[in-house]
């Protein structure tokens, strides 16, 4: 075999490593953008999440509100308070 020979076929196999530590490379960086696009979609439904809880317990505190009001009123303000509680419901 010749030289040149020799030296095609020893650059043959160490292209055929780079082909196969690119190959890996592509696949490990492909899984970590999966994973990224995942956690950034966590931390969406986390944001929502935690908005609707805060609406939740904003209209929680509302309605704690208007039980106080009720319990503190006199049948004279019952129909001031009947229009705010029927605008908790909506």
């Amino acid at each position: 075999m010749s030289l040149i020979d020799l030296l095609k076929e020893k650059l043959e196999k160490q292209l055929a490593v780079y082909d196969e530590k690119l190959e890996a490379a592509q696949a490990k960086a492909k899984a970590r953008k999966a994973e990224a696009e995942a956690n950034v979609a966590g931390a969406e439904l986390e944001e929502q999440l935690l908005m609707e809880v805060n609406a939740i317990k904003d209209k929680m505190a509302e309605g704690q509100a208007y039980l106080k009001e009720l319990g503190e009123a006199g049948e004279d303000k019952a129909e001031e308070i009947k229009s705010k509680v029927a605008r908790f419901f909506d």
